[in-house]
């Protein structure tokens, strides 16, 4: 696995780890990919579908993050093959923004690429009327507020996904889609997938996953 140095996007500072040729045996993951089942989750705002990914998957990543100090003991909370392939005419006003996963600060979000070019990777972006590049708990009643103003002076976003710069959102940063790249960053930070242009091919395969960092 190479792992590159932990980069720093935006005024927050937000961490960003990426590694490539990451797994030994990307092919065997796209095995299991093709015989899971792969469906819409209730209640779940991912835009697409899931299935649970390899319990050997979740017992390699937490092996190949101590690469990084800072992940020298992680739990997995849940890992899942996906693919993003809504419809942008279905999508909710929520799933047409950049979000956040949790505003837990210990928990961190893992994105395994198990596709190539021409897919796009993951960008993450800093909300014009807030500042906010991370939600915290201190700021999730301020974010809820903040975007319903943002509705009442810019109306609900366009029936798309987010792409780069809007009135309401900026990019500060995007982790670029590469075929057995694995990529990690905050939970509660702000982003988005890169999908706009190839939602409809429906082979955007990943494996997303939520860790949380233990004590060291």
């Amino acid at each position: 696995m190479q792992a590159h140095p932990v980069t720093h996007l935006g005024r927050e500072a937000v961490p960003l780890w990426i590694a490539d040729e990451a797994h030994p045996d990307p092919e065997s993951l796209l095995a299991a990919a093709r015989a899971a089942a792969l469906v819409p989750v209730e209640d779940d705002l991912y835009p697409g579908v899931r299935a649970p990914a390899p319990a050997a998957w979740g017992e390699w990543l937490t092996d190949a993050l101590s690469v990084w100090p800072e992940f020298a003991t992680t739990e997995v909370l849940r890992a899942d093959f996906a693919i993003a392939c809504q419809d942008p005419a279905r999508l909710t006003p929520v799933q047409r923004i950049p979000h956040f996963d949790t505003t837990d600060p210990a928990v961190h979000a893992v994105l395994h690429y198990l596709c190539d070019a021409p897919h796009q990777g993951t960008s993450f972006h800093r909300h014009h009327a807030t500042g906010f590049e991370r939600i915290t708990p201190a700021r999730a009643p301020l974010w809820r507020q903040a975007l319903v103003a943002d509705g009442q002076r810019h109306g609900l976003p366009p029936m798309r996904y987010h792409e780069a710069d809007t009135p309401t959102f900026e990019r500060i940063g995007t982790a670029d889609l590469r075929f057995n790249r694995l990529v990690v960053y905050p939970a509660n930070c702000l982003h988005c997938g890169n999908i706009a242009g190839s939602w409809s091919s429906s082979d955007r395969l990943t494996i997303t996953a939520l860790i949380r960092l233990g004590e060291r």
